[in-house]
């Protein structure tokens, strides 16, 4: 069941944004050598966020009260985005290509969005991560590989249509994760 990592992998990078924009323009710019290196970066900084915040939270397990607490934290931080992107009134994407690459290796080092990615991933799927976490972490890495293939090969394409879907897109998932988060809630009590 590790390969869900695959799915989650390709999921975390799929919206567009700096690290995205940057791989296309590389990519488009036949700067292959670098792209490699902000591939491997992309890579190992995925990477070391997942399996430091799941041993994290594997850690904590034994702590019911702190697990319970983090579990509750990114059940409402799920909750919260689900409502965010459900009321978002963004009706386009803007993508400013200004100094891409230095925003987008910054987005790759410094992700604030990663540690509460992995916290929700956890307390959603801590019976299918645990059993082996390596295959997991590195079925996620092949998802974040083809994504980024992906995004190399269709990224005009791809960006467009973000442009012209986002608001259904962001309502798609929204709702999702607004249901996933009840859902959870529910479970709890």
């Amino acid at each position: 069941m590790s390969w869900i990592g695959i799915l989650i992998g390709f999921y975390g990078y799929l919206f567009p944004g700096n690290i995205n924009l940057m791989v296309v323009n590389l990519f488009h710019a036949k700067q292959y050598r670098l792209l490699s290196l902000i591939l491997f970066m992309i890579l190992l900084f995925e990477s070391l966020y997942s399996i430091i915040t799941l041993l994290f939270i594997k850690a904590i397990l034994s702590h019911s009260l702190l697990f319970k607490g983090v579990e509750v934290f990114s059940i409402l931080l799920l909750f919260a985005l689900g409502t965010w992107m459900i009321m978002d009134g963004k009706k386009d994407v803007q993508t400013v290509q200004t100094n891409t690459n230095r925003r987008g290796i910054f987005s790759i080092i410094i992700h604030p969005q990663q540690i509460p990615f992995w916290m929700a991933v956890a307390a959603f799927l801590s019976h299918v991560i645990y059993k082996n976490i390596i295959l997991f972490i590195f079925c996620n890495a092949i998802g974040v590989l083809l994504l980024m293939v992906t995004y190399m090969l269709l990224g005009k394409f791809l960006f467009n249509y973000f442009k012209v879907n986002i608001k259904l897109i962001n309502k798609i998932i929204g709702i999702a994760y607004t249901v996933m988060s009840v859902y959870s809630i529910i479970h709890l009590l």
